[in-house]
């Protein structure tokens, strides 16, 4: 859409899954590993891996991690080291802080958001900040889910 491909990130194999159906009330959830969220989680998320939101999953607190997946609904602020990928199911109300997004059509942001460094804007050149995909290109984002499913078939 700008002329330049977005970079997907490589997310790895969630190892803890807070599963649908499951509310979890707690201050922070801290880890390295990758976290799946399904059910409801209320508390702040600070890891060092991956964080995927699957469609019924929820979050009502702060959010940081290194590659962000959001497909659920989240309520409070976020920071993403690396990239933000908001799917079109996606429902976000609070701000955003991250080195690069992907918004889905029909993903929903409500509040402010900051991409990158925001270098000084010259009359020659164009910041690419946000970059949004649509139809199917959801491949790694499928390919995620796929695979923590096939995770939990084998298990």
């Amino acid at each position: 859409m700008f002329g330049k491909k977005a970079v997907i990130p490589q997310v790895e194999v969630p190892g803890t899954v807070i599963g649908k159906g499951i509310t979890l009330e707690a201050a922070v959830l801290t880890g390295k590993e990758s976290v799946r969220i399904d059910g409801v989680f209320l508390g702040d998320v600070k890891l060092d891996g991956s964080l995927i939101l699957g469609e019924t999953g929820s979050i009502e607190g702060t959010i940081k991690a290194k590659y962000i997946i959001l497909a659920g609904l989240v309520r409070g602020n976020i920071e993403c080291d690396g990239t933000l990928h908001v799917s079109s199911t996606a429902r976000i109300n609070g701000d955003i802080k991250t080195n690069s997004i992907i918004v889905d059509e029909g993903g929903q942001l409500n509040g402010r958001y900051q991409v990158g460094e925001l270098p000084m804007i010259s009359a020659d050149k164009q910041p690419l900040i946000a970059t949004s995909t649509s139809g199917d290109d959801k491949s790694y984002l499928d390919k995620s889910l796929e695979i923590v499913d096939k995770r939990d078939q084998d298990n």
